[in-house]
C-alpha cells in the first residue's frame, strides 16, 4: 500500500473514532506534500485548509473552560480542579536545565504547524520528576500560562475509591474530559496511579489502570499537553518511562538558586532595602531545603517580625541563634563572620552565637581593633 492510501486509511480512522484535533493536524500534514505535487488541487486544498482553521478549534479551545467538571457519581465530588489561566508570582527562579526544557516545550507550540508539516509533532506528554517542593506544580502552571490554556489538575483524593472499578472509571472520565479541548492536564502524584505492575502488593484493578494510562499517553491529542509529576520515580511502572515525549528532572535548588529565590521573595514582599548579608544568612539557614520550604521559612520570619513589632533583620538574627544553638565552634565562627559583615555589634553577635567576646576579638582582630580605635578617637574629641 502506498503512502497516499495509508494516509486515507488513517484520516478515515481518526474521523470515525472522533479524534477531531488529531484529524485536523494529520490532514494539514498530509495536504502539504499533495499540493506541492498537484498544483491543480491547490484551490480546493486552500479551501480545505481554511475550513480546518475556521471550524472547531475555536469551540474546542473554550470547551474546557465552560463545560461542567466531571464528578464522582457517588460522592458528587469534582474529579479535577480547573484554572482558566493560572496566575504566577512576579518572578520564578528555575534551575537552568528546567528552564531550558520548559522553554523548548513553549517554542515547539509556537512552531506547531511547521512541525506537523515536517511529519513531527510538538511534545504532548511530559514527565516531571523530582522531590517535593522543587517546582513541578509551578512548572505545569507556568506552561499553562505561557500557552494560554486552562490547567486541569487531577484531584487524587476524589478520584481514588475503595469500590472495585470506580478508580479506573474516574480516571477514564478525567482523561476523556481533558481530551475534548486544548488544555494542560496535570496528573500529580503520578506514582499513586501508575505503579509497577510487578508489585505483588497491588490489586488487579490498579494494574489494569496502568494499562489504561499507557494507552491514554500514547493516544494523547496533538493539541493537548499531558503532564505527569512524581516524587517517587522508582515506583513507576517501567513501561511508563518510554511513553513520554519528554522527561524533565527538577533537582533540589543550589545555594545560588535559593539565594536568588529569597531575594525575589523579599523584593516582592516590599521589604525595603535588602541587605545581602541577611539574604546570605537566610540562604544558609535554609540549606538543603526545597523552594516551598524556603518560602515557608521566609513567610514565617515575616509574620514573626510583624506580630512582635521587630524588623525582619532581627527576626532573621533570632532564627540564626536557634539554628546554631548546638553547632560546633567552627560553624558558629562562620556565622559570626556573616554577622560581622552585616554590621552587628560584638554584643549582639555574642548573644546570637554564644561565642565569647575574647573569641570574637581573636578571630576578627582587624574589625574590632578598628572599631575600638574609632570609638577611642571619638571619646578624645569629646
Amino acid at each position: 500500500m502506498g503512502d497516499t492510501e495509508k494516509d486515507i486509511v488513517q484520516i478515515v480512522r481518526l474521523a470515525l473514532t472522533g479524534k477531531e484535533s488529531d484529524l485536523r493536524a494529520y490532514t494539514k500534514r498530509t495536504l502539504a506534500p499533495i499540493l506541492r505535487r498537484r498544483p491543480d488541487l491547490v484551490p480546493i486544498g486552500k479551501e480545505v485548509l481554511a475550513l480546518l482553521e475556521a471550524s472547531s478549534p475555536v469551540r474546542s479551545a473554550t470547551a474546557s473552560v465552560i463545560d461542567p467538571l466531571p464528578v464522582d457519581l457517588d460522592s458528587r465530588q469534582e474529579l479535577i480542579r480547573r484554572e482558566s489561566l493560572p496566575e504566577l508570582p512576579p518572578q520564578i527562579v528555575w534551575p537552568p536545565t528546567v528552564l531550558k526544557g520548559l522553554k523548548e516545550i513553549e517554542n515547539e507550540r509556537d512552531k506547531q504547524d511547521q512541525l506537523i508539516e515536517a511529519g513531527l509533532s510538538p511534545s504532548r506528554t511530559i514527565l516531571f520528576v523530582g522531590p517535593p517542593g522543587v517546582g513541578k506544580t509551578m512548572g505545569a502552571r507556568w506552561l499553562a500560562n505561557q500557552l494560554h490554556r486552562p490547567l486541569l489538575t487531577l484531584d487524587l483524593a476524589a478520584v481514588m475509591s475503595s469500590y472495585l472499578g470506580k478508580t479506573g472509571n474516574n480516571i477514564r472520565t478525567v482523561l476523556e474530559f481533558a481530551k475534548k479541548s486544548p488544555s494542560v492536564l496535570l496528573l500529580d502524584e503520578f506514582d499513586a496511579i501508575a505503579k509497577r505492575r510487578d508489585d505483588t502488593a497491588e490489586v488487579g484493578e490498579l494494574k489494569r489502570l496502568v494499562t489504561v494510562l499507557l494507552q491514554a499517553i500514547d493516544d494523547w491529542p496533538i493539541d493537548g499537553v499531558l503532564i505527569a509529576a512524581t516524587n517517587h520515580p522508582e515506583l513507576l511502572d517501567p513501561a511508563v518511562w518510554r511513553r513520554f515525549d519528554r522527561i524533565i528532572e527538577f533537582p533540589h535548588p543550589t545555594d545560588e538558586l535559593r539565594q536568588a529565590f529569597i531575594e525575589e521573595l523579599l523584593t516582592a514582599s516590599g521589604s525595603g532595602n535588602i541587605d545581602i548579608h541577611m539574604v546570605q544568612m537566610l540562604t544558609a539557614i535554609t540549606s538543603k531545603q526545597s523552594f516551598s520550604e524556603v518560602k515557608r521559612e521566609v513567610d514565617h520570619l515575616r509574620r514573626h517580625a510583624l506580630v512582635f513589632g521587630t524588623d525582619l533583620e532581627e527576626a532573621v538574627a533570632e532564627s540564626v541563634a536557634t539554628h546554631i544553638k548546638n553547632a560546633t565552634t567552627q560553624s558558629k565562627l562562620g556565622w559570626a563572620k556573616k554577622l560581622v559583615a552585616s554590621g552587628y555589634s560584638q554584643h549582639k553577635i555574642h548573644a546570637i552565637t554564644g561565642l565569647s567576646r575574647d573569641t570574637l576579638r581573636n578571630h576578627f582582630p582587624d574589625h574590632w581593633d578598628k572599631r575600638s580605635r574609632r570609638l577611642s578617637s571619638i571619646e578624645r574629641r569629646r
